[in-house]
């Protein structure tokens, strides 16, 4: 399989880096809906789970930029042969998923108060970094106003605007392979080639 991308379909590095982000996206979610249907979310107990969940929103934010890098160096994919409707919606879901990758594991990491432990390292939290503290003197905000509205926006677009915008890539997806019957969700499937798909 070779790295880079053809008019037919994917290549090894951009199936890379989609499967290992989708799987860190969902497992996510995840892992936060254990904690909290299954746990106390208030209570220390719990912090050695929501440090998965951190560990993994900070693992996508970090990918999503060599995806987007490769994305945009890269040739992509001819469009299925569909209306002009179905691609602008495609090409929007598209971006929302990339916008997703992006602001959840942003205010998922500025809206936390807690380092992220990764085993050999740790990150800092977003309030102990040099960052905060220009906004602090600047903008003469403290972590108790500025942590709320970051917070509820992570929880808003992670609650009603992510799953939906997920589901219908999910969904776009199924129907092309097993209705349309086309070529599209098997040149992103690893160890696929399109080579012998009609």
């Amino acid at each position: 399989m070779q790295w880079k991308n053809t008019k037919q379909e994917f290549g090894a590095l951009a199936k890379f880096l989609h499967w290992t982000v989708a799987a860190a996206f969902i497992g996510a979610y995840v892992v936060v809906y254990y904690v909290i249907w299954f746990l106390d979310d208030s209570s220390p107990d719990s912090l050695p789970v929501l440090n998965i969940h951190w560990v993994l929103g900070i693992f996508v934010g970090v990918l999503v930029v060599p995806r987007l890098y490769w994305r945009l160096l890269n040739v992509q994919p001819e469009e299925a042969q569909t209306s002009q409707l179905e691609k602008r919606i495609a090409q929007a879901a598209h971006w929302g998923l990339y916008g997703l990758m992006i602001l959840m594991p942003l205010t998922g990491y500025i809206g936390t108060d807690a380092d992220t432990d990764f085993g050999l390292f740790k990150v800092p939290n977003f309030r102990e970094t040099a960052l905060f503290a220009w906004i602090e003197v600047t903008c003469g905000i403290g972590w108790e106003a500025f942590e709320p509205p970051v917070d509820a926006i992570h929880h808003l677009v992670g609650k009603w605007i992510a799953w939906p915008v997920v589901g219908l890539h999910i969904a776009a997806a199924l129907f092309h392979h097993l209705v349309r019957r086309d070529k599209i969700l098997v040149r992103m499937l690893p160890y696929s080639s399109t080579a012998g798909h009609s």
